[in-house]
C-alpha cells in the first residue's frame, strides 16, 4: 500500500463528490451561475417591493371598519397612547387580541412621526407620511410573501417553469384585493 492518498480521495472538497480542485472552469460556471441567479432573485424582489409599493399608494379603496379595529386603531393608541383618539374595540380593551400585528404598525407610525418632526414638515405632509407608512409597510410585507412563493414554486416546478411564474402572478393578483392590499391604508 503506497503512502499517498488517490487523487480523487485529496482533490474532493466537502461532501459534495461532484467538485475537485481538478476542474477550475467547473468551480467557475458553479460561482457564475449562482452569482446571476441571486442577482436574478435580487431584481425580482426588488420589481415585487417596488410593485407593491405603487399598488399601494395608487390605489384608492375604502375599508370595511372592522379592518381598521384589528390593526391600525391599535397601533394608533399604542403608538401615541390612550389619548390619542384612537377607536379602540371591546376586544382591544379587554385584551382578547395579540398586540404583535398592531405593534408592527405602532412602530411605524412613532417612526414615521419621528421623522416628520425631525424634518419639520408641515401638517399635510405629516397627514399624508401617516397615511403612506403604515400602506409602505404592508407592501414590503406583500412583496415578501410574493417573493418567497415564486422561491418555492422555482423548487417545485423548476428553476424558469411557467408554473413558477403564475403561481406568483396568481398570488400577487389574488391578494391585489385581498386584506393586505388593503389593511394598511
Amino acid at each position: 500500500m503506497s503512502s499517498t492518498p488517490t487523487s480523487e480521495s485529496s482533490t474532493k472538497v466537502g461532501s459534495d463528490s461532484s467538485m475537485f480542485f481538478d476542474e477550475p472552469k467547473s468551480l467557475r460556471k458553479r460561482a457564475f451561475n449562482r452569482a446571476q441567479k441571486a442577482a436574478k432573485s435580487q431584481d425580482i424582489l426588488l420589481f415585487l417591493v417596488a410593485f407593491r409599493i405603487l399598488n399601494a399608494l395608487s390605489i384608492r379603496t375604502f375599508f370595511q371598519p372592522d379592518e381598521y379595529f384589528q390593526s391600525l386603531e391599535p397601533a394608533w393608541q399604542i403608538a401615541f397612547g390612550k389619548d390619542s383618539g384612537a377607536w379602540v374595540t371591546w376586544e382591544w380593551k379587554n385584551e382578547l387580541r395579540s398586540a404583535i400585528h398592531p405593534s408592527i404598525f405602532a412602530a411605524v407610525y412613532w417612526l414615521a412621526s419621528w421623522l416628520s418632526t425631525t424634518l419639520r414638515l408641515s401638517a399635510n405632509w405629516h397627514g399624508e407620511l401617516m397615511i403612506a407608512a403604515p400602506k409602505v409597510t404592508q407592501a414590503v410585507v406583500a412583496a415578501l410573501g410574493d417573493f418567497y412563493t415564486w422561491q418555492l414554486s422555482e423548487q417545485v416546478y423548476g428553476q424558469g417553469s411557467n408554473e413558477a411564474w403564475a403561481a406568483v402572478c396568481f398570488e400577487s393578483r389574488f391578494d391585489s384585493g385581498n386584506s393586505r392590499a388593503k389593511q394598511a391604508g
